[in-house]
């Protein structure tokens, strides 16, 4: 999502309520610097927030490997599991 889609999400209450036009285009233009600065996918995916940053061109063939990795999968719980008991 975009800085500015993410701020209409948000705060979309508090820009409706400022009346003054400037006074709301400053308001918003401060809200999409703060977000600018604060979602820095690099910086997420060395603190692996992000799984992986996928160049445009790569992303059709990595969403078919993801995917037939997971179709792959066995999703079937172990025989050797024993229930939890209540307490």
């Amino acid at each position: 999502m975009g800085a500015e889609a993410a701020i209409n999400a948000v705060y979309y209450n508090k820009i409706a309520a400022i009346e003054d036009e400037g006074e709301r285009e400053a308001y918003v233009k401060k809200l999409q610097e703060e977000y600018e600065q604060d979602i820095d996918v690099v910086r997420l995916a060395g603190e692996l927030v992000v799984d992986a940053i996928v160049e445009p061109e790569d992303l059709r063939s990595e969403l078919i490997r993801r995917f037939a990795a997971g179709r792959g999968k066995d999703r079937a719980f172990s025989h050797r599991r024993h229930g939890v008991t209540p307490g």
